[in-house]
């Protein structure tokens, strides 16, 4: 469904942004056991309910209270709108003549009595009120969309943010087992006497420090799935989160990018402010012309007993010009928006650029980690190992390389974190689905 054009009563999925990028999304975030390979994962509980970037994004946009509000914001002005395409009412008089005098007239003889109705001439008026009414209201749907986009931009970004956080637990959590099975192995060697006790003092200080560093990790996992629930509403700690990480998303192409760009809803936002300004100018200036008011009416001769027909119209003279400082107010205010907006288009192809150095920027850094960084590590950790276990080098080089192993998976996680963040505000910039 295209987000530019919902209408209020119903529940979006975000324009193109989100039409087709939740079902990518949610492939696109999977968190996988290790960070050298795409794999599965799923919270451990099997009573635990699967929730994907989907049904996040569509559990905000049905029960997120900033959403609901424009509902009623968008009532209120659906009353606007009825209450101005009601003209003024018509006007009944009586009128008695000659009465109540001295001679002739003392009496109610020669009376004379009209019964007339009268009205103000409103039709272009009411049209233009009405029509400026429902531009005015057309606001509140644009401002729907650019919240909507939003919140689901922020459930997405905070989605992907539990997945890394679960995985950076993981990875902490196989540190910690290392380093247990280091103080063990290395206890042995103390005892053995081929190593030096402070060795084993540096393994136990290095096995507490993995343990904090896990405690840490549980208590951020946490706040965050806390967060990621508050977008709508539950603390729903018992779902497992599913999705796939290990994925770099395709960028369409630089000049497709800024194409989409010009549809942002902030752009569209006051382009319809200038269309309201435009109309209260129409408006003004029809007010300002003269309103015509005819009456017509029935009268009786009381002396004859005889009816006559009576009719009239007024005209007010010369030019109103009380509309002229509202007319123009309402043009430099037109101007107003032209400018903002040009500003904003400004801002917006700035942060579009930038973003999509970024993002090349990030694509290097994983390709980079994965295809040189990490591989070479392996093979220096196992000769490492190798190395230490027959004596021929120490404790600190062996558990450096160990650590700058831990360094370049934990780098990795972060620069695919990062990728997806970027792509998602990418998304939300140009409120368009990108491809994988």
């Amino acid at each position: 469904m295209n987000l530019r054009s919902f209408g209020l009563p119903k529940i979006p999925t975000t324009n193109r942004f989100f039409k087709c990028v939740l079902p990518a999304l949610s492939a696109m975030i999977l968190v996988g056991g290790c960070l050298t390979a795409p794999t599965t994962l799923a919270e451990s509980a099997p009573e635990q309910a699967i929730l994907t970037l989907d049904q996040a994004v569509q559990l905000t946009l049905k029960q997120h209270p900033q959403l609901g509000a424009f509902v009623h914001q968008r009532e209120g002005y659906q009353g606007l709108i009825e209450q101005v395409g009601v003209g003024a009412r018509p006007t009944v008089g009586l009128t008695v003549e000659d009465f109540a005098g001295s001679g002739d007239h003392s009496g109610f003889d020669n009376a004379q009595s009209t019964l007339s109705i009268s009205w103000i001439t409103q039709g272009a008026r009411i049209d233009h009120r009405i029509q400026v009414a429902q531009v005015t209201a057309s606001q509140v749907d644009i401002q729907r969309q650019i919240e909507a986009l939003d919140l689901s931009a922020q459930t997405a970004r905070l989605f992907i943010q539990a997945l890394v956080e679960r995985q950076r637990l993981t990875l902490a959590q196989q540190a910690s087992q290392q380093a247990r099975k280091t103080v063990v192995a290395i206890k042995k060697r103390v005892d053995a006497g081929s190593s030096p006790d402070f060795e084993r003092l540096q393994a136990e200080v290095e096995l507490a420090q993995r343990e904090l560093e896990s405690e840490d990790l549980q208590h951020v996992l946490k706040s965050t799935r806390y967060q990621l629930g508050a977008q709508w509403g539950e603390n729903r700690n018992h779902y497992r989160l599913m999705g796939e990480l290990f994925k770099i998303p395709t960028i369409v192409s630089v000049e497709r990018q800024f194409d989409q760009l010009k549809q942002n809803p902030k752009l569209t936002l006051l382009a319809t402010q200038q269309r309201i300004a435009e109309s209260e100018i129409e408006l003004a200036r029809i007010e300002a012309k003269p309103q015509w008011q005819f009456s017509v009416g029935v009268r009786r001769f009381e002396t004859t007993d005889d009816f006559g027909m009576v009719a009239g119209v007024s005209v007010p003279l010369g030019s109103d010009r009380s509309s002229a400082g509202k007319i123009r107010r309402l043009q430099a205010q037109q101007a107003q928006y032209a400018s903002e907006s040009e500003v904003i288009q400004r801002q917006l192809d700035t942060q579009l650029y930038v973003l999509l150095q970024e993002i090349k920027h990030s694509q290097h850094v994983i390709e980079t980690l994965q295809q040189r960084i990490i591989p070479a590590l392996n093979n220096a950790q196992a000769q490492a190992t190798q190395a230490y276990e027959s004596g021929k080098l120490g404790y600190q080089p062996w558990i450096s390389i160990l650590n700058k192993k831990l360094g370049a998976q934990q780098d990795l996680l972060s620069a695919f974190e990062a990728i997806h963040l970027q792509h998602i505000e990418l998304q939300r910039l140009t409120g368009t689905t990108l491809t994988f």
